[in-house]
């Protein structure tokens, strides 16, 4: 389809090397509630049906945005949203919190 916006997907390897020119990255945790507060990433916000448009409507289209799920799934979806809204710099993560942190997921 032409003129659709599009996101990137990273994987853990390439994780570093784009999160640091991006120091004011938003990270988006997508998993649920619980996993968040026991394992999120440091300084990631939870995403929520609850937030979600807030989120959409009233952050900087400019602000680089940062999805990860539990293994890199829905998060492609949320991030092709975001990419729909008219944000520039939107990431997912490949295999999610799982390739992070395999040992601790369900």
């Amino acid at each position: 389809m032409k003129g659709q916006r599009t996101y990137r997907r990273l994987t853990l390897s390439e994780l570093g090397a784009w999160q640091g020119p991006r120091p004011n990255a938003l990270l988006l945790d997508a998993r649920d509630a619980d996993s968040h507060a026991r394992d999120g990433w440091p300084g990631a916000v939870l995403l929520t049906a609850a937030n979600q448009d807030e989120l959409l409507l009233r952050t900087d289209r400019r602000r680089p945005i940062l999805i990860y799920c539990y293994h890199g799934h829905a998060s492609q979806d949320l991030a092709q949203m975001f990419a729909d809204f008219g944000f520039t710099d939107v990431c997912d993560v490949i295999g999610g919190h799982a390739a992070w942190h395999p040992s601790r997921e369900p």
